[in-house]
């Protein structure tokens, strides 16, 4: 970027995440690095689906961080849009969220068995496991589009694959958007020697919809899992399935 542009970036009240065409973080301003406490290299050259930043709300303008402590959870509203400065570039934008509640006690989400968005709901599902030892597994679906036809946009194609995932889920699972094109699953009662299985299933039958949209359209499908085990709390489960996703992108990037 030109300097005149990173020095105006860098002077926003909002933290900017700069994002090429991989979907890899090329820039971040340092707004982004105080709010979330992040390592730079921590941020800048890893794909976006490294941040540990989940989106809440089905349209991502709700995102949460996850931190592996005790300090309480942050949660930024999310925008973004292509950026005039970078070729096939996309800035995104974080505003933290100030929370008004934050000094009051937690709801005990164990007893909560509702499912107001897939974050509680992991919650309430992460310590029916450490009480029961139930299986418990997260499982990613990240989209890579390398190519769509004129006149098919690209949210369209994003909301096939999720209704179709939708349908080869069972009614106890739960699924949820993250701010970089991923589907996020939570799965109940799973254990991990069935995630292969599953990752086929759904795969297969999203290659089939997808088609029907439109032979042309040029996408690969990449999954990232983790499994609960003793002692994981929502953030450790996340962190792994988040890494697991990380390494087939990447592995999948190094292969075009």
């Amino acid at each position: 970027m030109q300097i005149d542009h990173v020095e105006i970036l860098n002077l926003s009240p909002l933290g900017v995440l700069v994002v090429n065409a991989e979907q890899r973080v090329i820039w971040c301003n340092s707004r982004f690095i105080s709010d979330t406490n992040l390592p730079r290299e921590k941020v800048e050259g890893q794909l976006l689906a490294a941040i540990p930043l989940e989106a809440v709300d089905k349209k991502t303008h709700l995102v949460q961080q996850f931190i592996e402590s005790n300090s309480p959870s942050k949660k930024f509203q999310h925008w973004h849009s292509p950026s005039n400065m970078v070729e096939n570039a996309t800035i995104h934008y974080f505003a933290l969220k100030r929370d008004n509640n934050e000094n009051k006690p937690r709801l005990n989400i164990a007893k909560l068995p509702k499912r107001p968005n897939w974050i509680e709901f992991l919650d309430y599902e992460v310590s029916r496991s450490r009480r029961y030892d139930n299986p418990l597994c997260v499982l990613k679906l990240h989209v890579l589009l390398n190519n769509k036809p004129d006149g098919l946009d690209e949210s369209d194609i994003k909301q096939t694959i999720k209704d179709t995932i939708m349908d080869e889920l069972r009614w106890a699972d739960m699924i949820g958007n993250t701010s970089h094109g991923s589907f996020l699953m939570v799965l109940p009662e799973t254990p991990n020697s069935v995630l292969e299985k599953l990752k086929n299933k759904i795969l297969k039958a999203v290659e089939v919809e997808v088609a029907q949209l439109s032979k042309s359209i040029d996408c690969r499908i990449v999954f990232g899992s983790a499994y609960w085990q003793k002692h994981d709390d929502s953030n450790r489960l996340l962190k792994r399935a988040r890494e697991n996703l990380v390494t087939a992108l990447e592995e999948s990037l190094s292969q075009n």
